[in-house]
């Protein structure tokens, strides 16, 4: 059947069909729709984009920021070797990796489904304090096993003759106790409280594609930025002893930052019990 429209112009003898199909007479709706179904996964694209760029960003400061991160770390690393300092930086991140992904996605799955929201930010405190004071304890014990760790290792600068200073503290530096302590640490400071803001992207976002993408990129950048920590304070305190023909200098680093680890500790309990 053949139409005439008069809209200022005139079309004359045009099918309903032909008509239809023209750009001026085509349904608004029909074509937003069409333009949102194209953008759809370029849409998607930039959101898990932003999620990963946000994570690792958001992981990276959140290990570097934290004086008690860095106090944990120290009695461990000071004096070692680049490789065997980045090693313990990165045992930290993998644990602190795990808990925070570990709350996030429990945070995300929860969102939806609390209706007493009192109840249980109540909780919640009450479990962040439990959470504080075994930093605060996690911190002390690190501590008292760097000092210990000091005093044998200047014992033992003292009986090795080596073929350069930088070996000796290397050396003697190279005797590790296990690791279990770091990365316990790293598991509680991912529980605690004080990271809790930086994860707050995993909650907000829509899907849990998003929330495991920004979880994932966060631990990846608490590992990377905790590993480069570590081994520029190792490698740093280990040439620093060679620069100044003092091989005992990583020990009283050392030394020093294990006090400062009891410290920090002792400063976590009282903010907990407060």
């Amino acid at each position: 059947v053949g139409h005439v429209v008069h809209s200022g112009n005139q079309v004359w003898g045009r099918s309903s069909a032909t008509i239809a199909s023209l750009p001026e007479f085509t349904d608004v709706s029909t074509r937003k729709n069409t333009k949102l179904h194209m953008s759809t996964p370029l849409a998607g694209f930039g959101a898990i984009a932003g999620a990963v760029s946000g994570g690792v960003l958001g992981g990276a400061l959140h290990a570097i920021a934290g004086p008690d991160h860095l106090a944990a770390l120290l009695p461990k690393c000071c004096g070692q070797r680049w490789y065997k300092a980045g090693r313990i930086g990165i045992l930290w991140g993998m644990g602190h990796g795990v808990s925070a992904t570990i709350l996030g996605l429990t945070a995300f799955g929860l969102k939806n489904r609390i209706s007493h929201i009192s109840s249980v930010s109540n909780l919640l405190q009450g479990a962040s304090s439990f959470m504080e004071l075994a930093v605060g304890a996690s911190l002390i014990f690190i501590g008292l096993l760097g000092i210990k760790e000091a005093r044998e290792w200047k014992e033992e600068i003292g009986n090795v003759v080596p073929q350069s200073l930088s070996a000796a503290a290397a050396d003697v530096g190279a005797k590790s106790s296990p690791k279990r302590a770091v990365i316990f640490n790293g598991v509680l400071h991912g529980f605690s409280w004080d990271g809790a803001p930086s994860l707050a992207p995993a909650v907000a976002v829509a899907t849990w594609r998003g929330s495991i993408s920004f979880l994932l990129s966060y631990a990846l950048g608490t590992i990377a930025a905790m590993a480069i920590t570590t081994t520029l304070i190792g490698e740093g305190t280990l040439r620093a002893g060679e620069a100044f023909n003092r091989p005992d200098i990583p020990q009283k680093l050392s030394f020093a930052s294990s006090i400062l680890a009891i410290g920090v500790g002792f400063v976590w309990f009282f903010l907990a019990l407060r």
